[in-house]
C-alpha cells in the first residue's frame, strides 16, 4: 500500500473513532455564529436608530424647557423618554433601561432670559447608569451641550439690536451656557469616580474562571474512575459521600483563590498598566456569599459532566463547550445590553448570567445581600439541582 494513502487512512480512522471531537469542529464554530448574530443585531441596527433610551425630567416647565427637550428629542443617537420624577431615580436606571437621565431643573427657562437664580446655579443635571460605557457617556454629554449652545445662540441673537431708538448702546442680558452636574447611579469608593471598563470586565471574566475548573475537575475524576481508584477507596470504607466531597472541597478552595486573585489584579495590576484600578463597593458579606454561589453551581455542573462522561475527551468537550456556550449567552463575551429583548431572555437562564449579575450588583451599583438576593437564590438552587442530578447518576450507575 502507498504511505501516504496508508497514512491518510490511519488518520481517517482516528478521526472515526473520535467523533465527539471531529463533531466539535463543526458544533462550536455553528454553536458561536448563531449566538453572535443573534446577539449583536440590535447593535450593528442601532446604526440605523438610537443608541441608549434616556430619561428626561422637566421641574422647569417653561417653554425654553421645552424646546431643549424637542432639541434633543431631535437627536437619532438617543431615544428620549419624558415622565415624571420618579421616587428613586437612581433606582429607576438601574432597572428601567434607561442609559442616563437628564433633569432639567427649575430656574433654566429664567436663566435663558437673562435672569439666572444664584440658589440653583446648575440647571441641568445628567445621571448615567451603572452599565453604560464611556463612549455612550461622551455622546450624551456632547448631544446635550450641542442642544444647549445652540439654545443660548438663538436667545442672543433674540437680544439684537444693542441700540435704543436715541442711538444709546443697550448692554445684553448676560446669558451663560448652563452648568452640567454628572453623577453616576453605583456607589463609587472614591468621591466622583466613575464606573470603569474594568469594572465591567473583571466580574465577567471571573464568572468564566470559576466555570471553567470544570475541565480540569472531570478530567480527573473520570482518570481517576478508570484506574480503579474510586472502587479501592471504596474497599477501605470510603463511600461515595466522602469521595464527592474529597474533590470538591479542594476545587472551591481553589475557586475562592481565583476570587482572591483576579479581584486583586483589577486593584493593582491593572493600573500599573495604564487602566483604572478596580474598585470594591458593596457589601464584603454578599461578595463572600456571592463567590461561595458561583463556585458551587460550577461544581454541582462540573461534577454531573464527570459522572455522566464516558471518557476525558467527552468530559473535556462537554466542559469546554459547556463554558464557552454558557459564557456567549450569558452576557461574558457579549454584554446583555446590546443584545435583543428575545436574547436577552434566553441569557437570563445561564448560571454564568446570574454570577455576572450578582457582581455587578455589588462593584457596580454597591449594593448589598439583599440586592443580590435573587441571584443567590438562583446560584445555590442550580448548585444543589446538578449535585442531587449528579449523585443519582453515580448510584444508577453502581
Amino acid at each position: 500500500m502507498n504511505p501516504l494513502f496508508a497514512t491518510i487512512l490511519k488518520e481517517l480512522r482516528l478521526l472515526r473513532r473520535d467523533l465527539h471531537g471531529l463533531a466539535l469542529l463543526f458544533i462550536l464554530p455553528l454553536v458561536f455564529i448563531l449566538i453572535m448574530s443573534l446577539a449583536l443585531q440590535d447593535l450593528f441596527a442601532s446604526r440605523a436608530g438610537h443608541l441608549a433610551d434616556v430619561l428626561l425630567i422637566d421641574h422647569d416647565g417653561t417653554p425654553k424647557s421645552k424646546m431643549l427637550q424637542e432639541s434633543l428629542a431631535k437627536n437619532e443617537a438617543f431615544g428620549i423618554k419624558r415622565q415624571m420624577a420618579p421616587k428613586d431615580l437612581k433606582q429607576a436606571l438601574k432597572t428601567g433601561g434607561y442609559a442616563f437621565a437628564i433633569e432639567i431643573r427649575k430656574g433654566y427657562g429664567a436663566s435663558l432670559e437673562g435672569q439666572p437664580d444664584p440658589k440653583t446655579p446648575t440647571l441641568l443635571a445628567v445621571t448615567v447608569a451603572p452599565d453604560t460605557d464611556k463612549r455612550t457617556e461622551k455622546l450624551m454629554l456632547a448631544a446635550l451641550g450641542e442642544a444647549t449652545g445652540l439654545q443660548r445662540t438663538q436667545q442672543l441673537i433674540g437680544f439684537l439690536p444693542t441700540e435704543d431708538p436715541f442711538g444709546y448702546p443697550i448692554d445684553p442680558p448676560k446669558v451663560e451656557s448652563p452648568k452640567i452636574d454628572l453623577a453616576y447611579a453605583y456607589a463609587p469608593a472614591k468621591p466622583g469616580a466613575s464606573p470603569s471598563a474594568v469594572q465591567q470586565s473583571v466580574p465577567a471574566w471571573l464568572v468564566f474562571a470559576i466555570f471553567f475548573v470544570s475541565i480540569p475537575f472531570s478530567n480527573t475524576f473520570i482518570r481517576e474512575r478508570q484506574l480503579g481508584v474510586q472502587r479501592r477507596l471504596a474497599t477501605i470504607d470510603v463511600g461515595p459521600l466522602t469521595q464527592f466531597l474529597g474533590k470538591l472541597i479542594p476545587y472551591f478552595l481553589v475557586n475562592q483563590i481565583q476570587v482572591v486573585l483576579m479581584l486583586a489584579a483589577g486593584m493593582f495590576l491593572v493600573p500599573l498598566l495604564g487602566g483604572q484600578a478596580l474598585q470594591l463597593n458593596g457589601s464584603p458579606f454578599a461578595l463572600v456569599l456571592l463567590s461561595a454561589a458561583v463556585s458551587l453551581a460550577a461544581l454541582g455542573l462540573a461534577l454531573l459532566i464527570a459522572v455522566t462522561a464516558r471518557t476525558s475527551e467527552q468530559a473535556t468537550m462537554a466542559s469546554g463547550l459547556g463554558a464557552i456556550v454558557l459564557a456567549a449567552l450569558g452576557g461574558i463575551m457579549i454584554p446583555k445590553f446590546v443584545m435583543p429583548q428575545g436574547m436577552q431572555a434566553i441569557a437570563d437562564l445561564s448560571p454564568m448570567a446570574w454570577g455576572l449579575d450578582g457582581f455587578l450588583g455589588l462593584l457596580l451599583r454597591g449594593g448589598g445581600v439583599g440586592d443580590i438576593w435573587g441571584e443567590l437564590v438562583k446560584l445555590t438552587a442550580f448548585g444543589a439541582a446538578t449535585l442531587g442530578a449528579a449523585w443519582l447518576v453515580h448510584r444508577y450507575q453502581k
